[in-house]
Order: structure tokens, then C-alpha cells, then sequence
């Protein structure tokens, strides 16, 4: 059964914009993130003015418990690029396609080393988040052309079918919801459009409360000169997240990166990925990590000697230490306070995008002789 939406709307069409690890194509008129930060990234850019550049500190000499878990043994033949999702006392959520038309999601038991399916579909999962013992995820299919149906669901890792939470229809070159987790709940945006009219409202669902509320909604005038608002990323987190958005003015484009909680507003094209915590707003570009301080604007920077490889999955493991990922096999940890960056030890494979849950990190690799392993750091 579906829940109730509790309609709270606080408004209106003012300057903010929503999510997870790759950001979204912004409609029709409006070019991928990725084709931007292709043309920004051919040009050298000069470390700012002002920017302190981050020293390099080698491997991290101390930082937890390291467990390693071998999944090989469940995927004979393969040798996919699994990845953590979701991880809550001794088990590890994931899903993985199990064939052309298969989806599942998956239970991953680091104590019985059991792995368990728990949930199959034949729609596509688009992603998976959790709180404590709380699944959400995305399922969605194209139905014409370019558009989407898509349903969102809950469910505990004790039920064994899940409920509804929201479903609807992404069309005009809108994408289908990617939730996320927030201080209150589970984070997305969900798109209504038109040939006239796009809406993208940020909504929250709330598990203590079961509830369903929009949080704000904007509004884009479509046509040949575009007006109003368009939010095409965002991110969960401290005070409410943040927001990649467009703003249109009679055409006229600027693209901000704005938290909800109005403590960050900049203009902000060409990100790879971004990220909010308490004192700090972390942005993965081409080449390099930036980390802004929002009560001054004061910047760190990483720069990687490879001018065209990525930076994404910030985790703010506390207020200053944020860890993140260099390219897909290399994780690293910036020390704001000390002004450094170290490397996490690996042995080589590609790595998946960190996750950070209740003071555990978690991240797959995937070897080049086809081992599969889970990592899980418990941090000092």
C-alpha cells in the first residue's frame, strides 16, 4: 500500500535545486554534465589564489580494522564489479543482475559468510540506500520513446515483500528518482513535465514518521527562452543537503551548487560529484578534488598527476576527514586539519564507490584474476 503524502511544500520557485554519485542530464536543451566537463577540463586551470594545495602524506598509517570478505565463490563464471550499498550489524546489502531481464537485491552475512537473495525483479534497480534496518530503492523501465515508469519501495530486512512508496512517469529527457539517505530520512527529487512546464520537487520520506513530504519545488518555464529553476543533482546529508541547479532567465543559463540550508551558494559548472557535511562542501572535478569551507570560502585543493581522471564518492567520515575516490582503483583520505591527503592500502583491482554507515566503510574490489572481495574498515 502506498503512503499518504503529507504535502508541506515550502514553496515556491526560489534558488535552489537534487542526486548520488554521478550527476543527472538537465532536459532537453541543456548538455550532460559529462560533454561540460570535457570541454572545461581541455583547458589547464591554475590553482586559485588563495587555495592551499593539500600535501601528500603517503599510505595511511592508522585508521581502523580492516576485514576482507571473498564473494567469489557465489559468482562461478563471472566476474562482475559488485558494490556495497548498505551495510547494518554483521550483513552487507548490495544488488547485482543475475541475467538479461534480473534484478536482485542481495545479503551479504560477513559472520555465516552467507549470501542470500532477498528480493527479485525483472525492472531495472536503479539504486539502493538504507537506514539501520530500512531498504529503499528505485525500480524503473522505458515505456516509450524516451521516458521511464518507475516505482520506489521500502522494505525491512526482515519483511519479505516490500511496499510501495511513490511511482510516476519521467518523460521529456527528465531522469527516473535516484533516492538518497538525509539526516531525516530518504532524499529525491521527483520530475513532472511538459512541453510548457518542469517541475522538480525535492521530497522526503520520513521511516519513524511513515510519511511522504515535499520539501521545496521548482519550477521551469520551457520554450525557446527558458525561465525559472531546474534541479538535476543533488546530494543528501547535514542540514538538508545540497543542490546542483540551473537557473533560466529569459534563456540565459548560470549553473549554482546550493545547500538547502542557504549556508552555500556558488555558481559551480563542469562537477564530476559533490558532496555536504557540517563545516565543509567537497566537489569532484577533472583532475582534482576541491574542498570549500562555507562559513569562509576558504579552499583546499588535490591534484592528481593525471589531468583527465576523476574524483567522486565523498564521504565526511568527520567534520575535517573526508574520504574519496581517485579514478576506480584508488581511495584516499583528506586531512583538512592537517592540511594533507593520505592513500588507503590496496592491492590493485578496480574499486567500487565507498559507502559510510553508523562509523563503518565499506567498498568492493574487483581483481584482475576475477577475485571478488567486500571491505569493511571499522575506523578508530
Amino acid at each position: 500500500m502506498r503512503i499518504k503524502k503529507r504535502a508541506t511544500t515550502v514553496g515556491l520557485t526560489l534558488g535552489l535545486a537534487a542526486i548520488l554519485s554521478g550527476c543527472f542530464e538537465e532536459t532537453k536543451a541543456t548538455p550532460p554534465v559529462e560533454e561540460v566537463a570535457k570541454e572545461t577540463a581541455t583547458k589547464s586551470e591554475p590553482v586559485n589564489a588563495g587555495t592551499i594545495s593539500l600535501s601528500h602524506a603517503g599510505e595511511v598509517k592508522s585508521f581502523g580494522e580492516v576485514n576482507t570478505y571473498d564473494l567469489s565463490l557465489f559468482f562461478a563464471d563471472q566476474s562482475p564489479m559488485i558494490a556495497p550499498e548498505h551495510i547494518v550489524d554483521t550483513r552487507i546489502v548490495y544488488t547485482h543482475s543475475t541475467g538479461e531481464t534480473t534484478h536482485e537485491v542481495f545479503v551479504y552475512d560477513t559472520e555465516e559468510a552467507s549470501n542470500q537473495s532477498v528480493y527479485k525483479t525483472n525492472q531495472t534497480i536503479g539504486n539502493l540506500v538504507g537506514i539501520k534496518d530500512e531498504l529503499v530503492w528505485l525500480e524503473y523501465e522505458r515505456v516509450e520513446g524516451d521516458a521511464f515508469s518507475w516505482t520506489m519501495y521500502r522494505m525491512k530486512l526482515n519483511e519479505t515483500e516490500p511496499t510501495e512508496l511513490d511511482k510516476g512517469l519521467s518523460a521529456f529527457q527528465t531522469p527516473p528518482p535516484h533516492v538518497v539517505t538525509s539526516e531525516d530520512g530518504f532524499m529525491w527529487v521527483d520530475y513532472v513535465a511538459s512541453e510548457a512546464v518542469t517541475t522538480s520537487s525535492l521530497v522526503q520520506y520520513s521511516p519513524t514518521e511513515r510519511t511522504i513530504e515535499t520539501l521545496r519545488t521548482y519550477t521551469l518555464q520551457e520554450g525557446e527562452n527558458r525561465d525559472g529553476e531546474y534541479a538535476f543533482d543533488y546530494r543528501g546529508g547535514m542540514n538538508g543537503g545540497i543542490v546542483h541547479q540551473s537557473l533560466f532567465e529569459q534563456g540565459d543559463k548560470t549553473t549554482r551548487l546550493v545547500s538547502v540550508d542557504g549556508a552555500f551558494d556558488e555558481e559551480m559548472d563542469a562537477l564530476i560529484d559533490f558532496e555536504t557535511g557540517t563545516d565543509y562542501v567537497a566537489l569532484g572535478k577533472e583532475g582534482r578534488a576541491v574542498f570549500i569551507k562555507k562559513s569562509s570560502s576558504e579552499t583546499f585543493e588535490h591534484r592528481s598527476s593525471q589531468t583527465k581522471i576523476t574524483f567522486d564518492a565523498f564521504r565526511f567520515l568527520d567534520d575535517d576527514r573526508i574520504l574519496f575516490r581517485e579514478g576506480m582503483n584508488r581511495l584516499l583520505i583528506a586531512d583538512l586539519s592537517q592540511e594533507s591527503v593520505a592513500t588507503i592500502p590496496n592491492t590493485g583491482g578496480m574499486t567500487s564507490k565507498p559507502i559510510f554507515v553508523d562509523g563503518r566503510v565499506a567498498y568492493g574490489v574487483l581483481k584482475d584474476d576475477g577475485l571478488i572481495t567486500f571491505n569493511t574498515i571499522e575506523l578508530d
